[in-house]
């Protein structure tokens, strides 16, 4: 069984006017989003792993705040996740041979990738469709092909939808 960790960066910064969008940090909420979230991505069975990321600085920034969890798991960071497309994201996908993957990305996109993989009749399908797909949200995705290159629309089955406000209750 192989899991698919889609995760929107953390909140970001608007505060430095003529700052690149690229170059956007994680505001306060954001690091505070990563302090709830970050225990919980350690109680997940990551590893072994391969993370995925966007190079911008905010979503480096919110892989810095879940490292810890993904102990020494080989990181990329794909330009073409920045502004990327769904196919986009699909097509980083693909090649990949680790069991499980972190993919540390962008709305719209991060939403549109997991509806789009989503079978409607997945235990937390519910859950995603009801919801925004907010900062620091995680789509948590099982697949039961043996290869991520048949990754297609419905394949997998959403078994969690992670919002670090309802980790803050828990503890």
């Amino acid at each position: 069984m192989k899991r698919l960790y889609i995760l929107r960066h953390a909140k970001s910064s608007w505060a430095q006017p003529g700052l690149g969008d690229i170059d956007r940090p994680l505001n306060t909420r954001g690091k505070r989003q990563l302090e709830v979230l970050s225990p919980w991505f350690e109680q997940q069975p990551c590893t072994p792993c391969q993370i995925l990321c966007s190079p911008a600085v905010r979503t480096r920034e919110t892989l810095d705040g879940i490292i810890k969890a993904a102990g020494d798991a080989p990181t990329e960071f794909i330009d073409r996740m920045y502004n990327g497309t769904v196919d986009n994201y699909l097509e980083v996908l693909w090649p990949q041979t680790a069991d499980n993957l972190i993919l540390i990305g962008h709305n719209p996109t991060c939403d549109e990738l997991a509806r789009f993989l989503t079978n409607p009749s997945s235990p937390a399908a519910e859950l995603l469709m009801a919801r925004h797909f907010g900062t620091a949200n995680v789509a948590v995705l099982e697949y039961t092909r043996d290869n991520w290159s048949e990754l297609s629309e419905s394949s997998c089955s959403l078994i969690d939808f992670i919002r670090p406000k309802d980790l803050q209750h828990i503890g």
